[in-house]
C-alpha cells in the first residue's frame, strides 16, 4: 500500500501498521537520496572516486601526529 501523504512522526498514525510501514520506507527512501546526494558531492569535488574510495588520504596539518595545534579541549 502506498500512501500519498508525506508521513512524520507528527503524523503517523501508530496504531496502523501501514502506516508504520510506510514511514520506515519513506524514511529510508529518504535517507538514501541523502547518501547518493553526499556522495556525488564527494565525487565531484574529486575526494571520492567512483568505487566510492576516498581519494585523499593525508590528514590536515592539525590533525597529525606531534602537532602542537589542538582545540584548546
Amino acid at each position: 500500500m502506498s500512501i500519498a501523504k508525506r508521513l512524520t512522526l507528527e503524523n503517523v498514525n501508530s496504531d496502523d501498521p501501514r502506516e508504520l510501514d510506510e514511514l520506515d520506507e519513506q524514511m529510508f527512501a529518504a535517507g538514501l537520496a541523502r547518501v547518493r546526494k553526499e556522495g556525488n558531492e564527494l565525487r565531484h569535488n574529486g575526494l571520492m572516486d567512483a568505487d566510492g574510495n576516498l581519494t585523499i588520504r593525508e590528514l590536515p596539518f592539525d590533525m597529525r601526529e606531534g602537532s602542537d595545534l589542538d582545540f584548546g579541549g
